[in-house]
C-alpha cells in the first residue's frame, strides 16, 4: 500500500483535567479505534532532514510496519504533506518515497550526508497509545485522535497527551468549526509542534518549547498578492503560535524572552495587515482588536522584566542607594494568559480566517512589486520627516516613531523577495540600528516614570531619575544619529 496526500489538521494539548472526559467522548459513541504505535524517527547527526523540514520515521501498528515521510510544506499553515508506505520489516526504505518531490529532496539529502561520511540513525522514539474515531458534522467528515504515551531519546523521556483533527471529506472552514467546539469543551491548548520537532529537541537537551524568532519569509517575485500575503501570515503565525506553546508548556526561566517574541510575532502579523491593506480580504475588526488586547497584556509583563532585570540591575552597579522592592504589579501570569480561553479561541479564529484568505474585490493580480516599492517609499518619507523634526520630538512622539521604524522593517523583511538584495539589506541594517536605539529610549523613559512615582514615598528614588534622565541624553543622540543614517541609506539605494 502507497498513500500520499496533503494532511489539513491541528494539534492540541489536553490538560490533565480534561483528559477523561475527551477520551469517553472518543470511546462513548460511534466505532472508536484503540491501538498500540511504536515510531523510531530517524535523521542524521547534523539534523538536515528536520533542517530541510522532513520528518522520516517508521512505526509498528500492530503486525505491520507503516514508513511515512512528512514535509511541512503546504499552501496554508494547516497543511502537510505526507506519504506513506508498507514496509515488510523493520528496515527502513528511503527510495520508498521517491516517487514524491520530498521523497526525491530526502534521498539527496541522505546521498550527500553519505558522502560527507554523516550516517542516518534513530533519533529519538515516540510510543503512544492512540484513540480514534470518526466525526461527521455539518460539511465534513473530522478524524480525532488522542495520543497518550512518551518520547524517548538517549534516557530522556517526556510524556505526551495530545489530541489531533484531521480533515478526511468536506470543507477545512467546517472541520475549524467542530475543532473550535471541541476545544472550548475541553479546554485544549493549541500546540504547532509535531511529535517529530519535540523528540529532536528532547534528544537535544532542551524539552520544553524552544525559542521562536521571526523568519524571512519565501514567495516567488511573480507572487500574487494573496499568495504573498498567505505566506507572509503562515510565517507571523508560526512566530506567534510557537512562543505562546513556548509559554503555555514551558518553564518560568523561558518565559521572558518569550513574552517579547511573542509581542513581536504579534506587531509583525499587524504590520503585514498594514502592508497588504487593500490588496487581500480585511480580517474581522474583533481578530484585530484582541491580538492589541493580547498585546497590552503581554506589555504589562515586559515592561515588569525590563524593570526588573534590567533598569535596576544597572542601577546597583552605578551605585544607587538600595530602595525597597517595587510592589507587585497587576500583570497577568503568562501561562494563565496563553491558556485562557479568549486566548485559545482568538488563536484558533485567527488560523481559520487565514485558511479562506482571498483576494480583495479590486486586488492587483501582477503588480505586487511595483505597488509594494511605492509603498515603502511613501512610509519610508514619514521616518525620513522623524528625523528632520527629532530634536522638537517629545517621548510620546518618539514613541510612536519607533513604532513607525519597526513597521517600515518588518514590512522590507516581508516585501525583500521583490527587491534587490544589496538595497534590502542596506535599509534592513539601518533600520535595525534605528530601531534599537529608538527602544533604549522607550525603556530609559518607562524605567524613569516608575522610580519618579517613587521619589514622594523615597527620596532615595532620586538617585535613579536623575541617572535615567542622563542616559536619555544621551539615547536621544544616538537614535538621532541612527535615523540620519537610514535617511542617507534611503538617498543612495535609489
Amino acid at each position: 500500500m502507497t498513500a500520499a496526500h496533503t494532511e489539513i489538521e491541528l494539534k492540541f494539548l489536553v490538560p490533565a483535567a480534561s483528559r477523561a472526559a475527551l477520551a469517553a467522548e472518543l470511546a462513548g459513541r460511534g466505532t472508536p479505534q484503540r491501538a498500540w504505535l511504536t515510531a523510531s524517527y530517524f535523521d542524521t547527526p547534523d539534523l538536515r532532514l528536520a533542517r530541510a523540514g522532513l520528518a522520516w520515521r517508521l512505526r509498528r501498528e500492530a503486525n505491520r510496519w507503516v514508513q511515512g515521510l512528512k514535509a511541512a510544506k503546504g499552501s496554508s499553515a494547516l497543511e502537510r504533506f505526507e506519504h506513506e508506505v508498507i514496509r515488510p520489516d523493520a528496515s527502513p526504505d528511503p527510495t520508498a518515497h521517491a516517487d514524491t518531490a520530498p521523497g526525491r529532496e530526502l534521498l539527496a539529502l541522505l546521498d550527500k550526508a553519505a558522502a560527507e561520511g554523516q550516517r542516518v540513525s534513530v533519533r529519538f522514539q515516540a510510543q503512544v497509545r492512540r484513540l480514534t474515531r470518526r466525526v461527521r458534522t455539518r460539511g465534513a467528515v473530522v478524524g480525532i485522535a488522542l495520543d497518550e504515551g512518551r518520547l524517548l531519546a538517549d534516557g530522556a523521556t517526556q510524556r505526551l497527551r495530545e489530541v489531533e483533527f484531521e480533515l478526511v471529506s468536506g470543507a477545512p472552514a467546517a472541520m475549524l468549526a467542530l475543532v473550535e467546539r471541541w476545544r472550548q469543551r475541553f479546554g485544549l491548548i493549541h500546540d504547532p509542534r509535531n511529535k517529530a520537532e519535540r523528540g529532536h529537541w528532547l534528544a537535544a537537551g532542551k524539552p520544553q518549547a524552544p525559542l521562536r524568532k521571526a523568519e524571512s519569509p519565501r514567495y516567488a517575485p511573480d507572487a500574487a498578492p494573496a499568495e504573498a500575503c498567505g505566506v507572509v501570515l503562515d510565517e507571523c503565525l508560526a512566530h506567534i503560535g510557537r512562543n505562546a506553546i513556548g509559554l503555555a508548556d514551558g518553564g518560568p526561566a523561558l518565559r521572558p524572552d518569550h513574552v517579547h517574541q511573542l509581542r513581536v510575532g504579534i506587531r509583525r502579523l499587524r504590520s503585514a495587515l498594514r502592508a497588504f491593506r487593500g490588496w487581500v480580504a480585511e480580517p474581522p475588526a474583533e481578530l484585530v482588536d484582541g491580538l492589541r488586547t493580547l498585546f497590552a497584556a503581554l506589555g504589562a509583563t515586559r515592561d515588569r522584566d525590563v524593570l526588573g532585570s534590567g533598569a535596576a540591575a544597572e542601577l546597583a552597579r552605578a551605585g544607587a542607594p538600595p530602595l525597597a522592592a517595587p510592589a507587585a504589579t497587576d500583570a497577568p501570569d503568562p501561562e494563565a494568559l496563553i491558556r485562557a480561553d479568549d486566548t485559545q479561541r482568538l488563536l484558533l479564529r485567527w488560523i481559520t480566517w487565514r485558511s479562506g484568505l482571498e483576494p480583495a474585490a479590486d486586488a492587483p493580480a501582477d503588480a505586487l512589486k511595483r505597488l509594494a516599492r511605492q509603498r515603502l517609499r511613501r512610509w519610508h518619507k514619514a521616518l525620513v520627516a522623524g528625523h528632520q523634526a527629532f530634536d522638537s520630538l517629545d517621548a510620546d512622539a518618539l514613541h510612536e516613531l519607533r513604532k513607525r521604524v519597526k513597521r517600515q522593517r518588518y514590512v522590507f523583511e516581508f516585501f525583500a523577495p521583490l527587491l534587490p538584495r544589496k538595497h534590502a539589506a542596506r535599509h534592513l541594517q539601518a533600520l535595525a540600528a534605528a530601531q534599537q536605539a529608538l527602544g533604549e529610549i522607550n525603556d530609559l523613559v518607562a524605567a524613569r516614570d516608575s522610580y519618579r512615582a517613587r521619589v514622594a514615598a523615597e527620596p532615595e528614588a532620586w538617585f535613579a531619575v536623575g541617572w535615567l534622565t542622563a542616559r536619555f541624553a544621551n539615547a536621544r543622540q544616538r537614535a538621532r544619529a541612527a535615523l540620519g543614517q537610514l535617511a542617507t541609506v534611503a538617498r543612495l539605494g535609489r
